[in-house]
């Protein structure tokens, strides 16, 4: 590992001769050693990715499970779950590339959905290990020196199914998940696409023993003011804040103009740095979570945003306290090229002003 933070040698106060493409390699492997907060503290706003499971849905490696009497009954019975890690790992490989080439510094294996009960009920529960841990090598061949590599934990739907009774079942598995992205080498943890502030509180607390960073984001359904167990914006920031998240915000249901007042509650309740990453479909003010609304999940082309949502909203993701940016659901590469054009935009206009 010490090459990682190897400086190029310098002979007289200047550096050798080595050939300027093998210092460029050599500082972006000194980037890569940085952690998350550490890059966001030196560069403002990290730009992460996109949506895998709808995205890759539409290429046809995903199943939305729509057109079955039941889902979670045995092999090929699942929805949205992420055995394409394994099944068909180019499929997964390139969507990474298409990330990275738009922009991305930060990329997620497909581990969502990863968790032990969630996989069994798919019919994939003993490829559990395998389909992680080949998701995080996956994501690790494309991120290279280019970008970190996250491991993505979400809720496991059980306490949508059981309630709060099932928490004692699901700390097992989500404990049991960190434990296999730790293994595999992630860089950091997140936290994502919690409904329930009482579940993400459970990940959390299984996080802690990793000592890896961790991203907290929640969803908020199906109220765009609470969370589904009745907390409001504000409550759910400090909670995650106190739990041990170094960086908290909001993914998924709501559009980039939706989730603005969301963060924006957070930025008055905590100073660590937000999460952003919106979805990519259009809700309503009666409906102001998309997985609610009746074109999900086969219509929603139907409520696809303009790209030029993302980048308007990246241009203002400094401003608004927002250091990890990225996309979710309907997002694929053309989004996160918008935001990084945001951010691009608003970089210039912040260099020009004057001093």
């Amino acid at each position: 590992m010490a090459a990682l933070t190897q400086k190029p040698t310098r002979q007289g106060g200047h550096h050798s001769n080595q050939p300027e493409e093998i210092i460029q390699y050599t500082k972006g492997l000194r980037i890569m050693a940085e952690d998350l907060l550490t890059r966001i503290k030196r560069q403002g706003v990290i730009l992460g990715d996109g949506g895998y499971l709808i995205e890759l849905e539409r290429r046809g490696y995903v199943d939305t499970g729509s057109g079955r009497e039941k889902v979670g009954t045995g092999r090929g019975s699942g929805q949205y779950t992420p055995e394409v890690a394994i099944e068909h790992p180019e499929a997964l490989r390139e969507l990474h590339r298409e990330f990275l080439r738009a922009g991305s510094q930060a990329l997620q294996a497909l581990t969502f959905f990863g968790t032990r009960e969630k996989l069994t009920r798919a019919g994939f529960g003993e490829q559990t290990e395998a389909i992680n841990e080949a998701a995080v090598r996956i994501a690790r061949e494309v991120a290279r020196d280019q970008a970190l590599v996250a491991g993505s934990v979400s809720r496991t739907q059980l306490f949508e199914r059981q309630g709060p009774s099932a928490a004692g079942f699901v700390r097992g598995l989500l404990a049991e998940q960190i434990r296999l992205l730790q293994k595999a080498g992630v860089d950091f943890l997140i936290l994502e696409t919690f409904f329930h502030l009482e579940e993400m509180l459970i990940g959390l607390e299984c996080a802690r023993d990793s000592k890896l960073l961790v991203v907290a984001t929640m969803s908020f359904r199906p109220r765009a003011t609470e969370c589904s167990d009745g907390h409001s914006v504000a409550e759910c920031a400090r909670a995650m804040v106190a739990a041990g998240a170094s960086v908290v915000g909001a993914n998924c249901e709501q559009e980039p103009e939706r989730m603005l007042p969301i963060l924006r509650e957070m930025r008055k309740a905590v100073a660590v740095p937000l999460a952003a990453q919106p979805a990519a479909f259009r809700t309503t003010d009666e409906i102001p979570c998309f997985t609610r609304m009746s074109q999900f999940p086969d219509h929603l082309e139907t409520l696809q945003v303009s790209r030029q949502s993302f980048s308007d909203f990246a241009a203002r993701a400094r401003a608004e306290g927002i250091g990890y940016l990225g996309g979710c659901c309907g997002c694929n590469a053309a989004y996160i090229r918008s935001l990084a054009a945001g951010l691009k935009t608003a970089a210039a206009g912040a260099s020009s002003s004057p001093v």
